[in-house]
């Protein structure tokens, strides 16, 4: 990675210094802009259009994004008269606790018994 970095500076340096040698008072790249002509201003525009078009579609992309994002309350209710109610859960487990008392209860009075 470092040794592309590196190659590709030294290659751009090298085509400045070329392309800024002079030439009958103009530089080296004064000549080849007047070969390429009118091509490189061509491909300029259709570069700044094609990069135009996808900023403006990148913007449009993100705003549904966060469009989409925003969350939909759904109310979740069970109306079916088969469900469990709060209440009966409550009792029941107030029964298990009363019977896991009870079993240590009876589980402390063996202990107590046996010494």
């Amino acid at each position: 990675m470092i040794g592309f970095l590196f190659k590709s500076s030294i290659a751009f340096i090298v085509s400045f210094i070329i392309l800024s040698f002079k030439v009958n008072n103009k530089p080296v790249f004064y000549y080849i802009s007047d070969l390429t002509g009118p091509v490189g201003v061509e491909v300029q525009n259709s570069l700044t259009k094609s990069m135009k078009r996808s900023i403006n579609k990148s913007k449009d992309l993100g705003k549904n994004l966060f469009k989409n994002a925003d969350p939909k309350i759904i109310n979740d209710q069970i109306t079916s008269g088969q469900s469990s109610q709060n209440s009966s859960k409550k009792g029941m487990n107030h029964l298990i606790l009363e019977d896991i008392r009870r079993d240590e209860v009876e589980k402390l009075d063996k202990l107590i018994n046996k010494n």
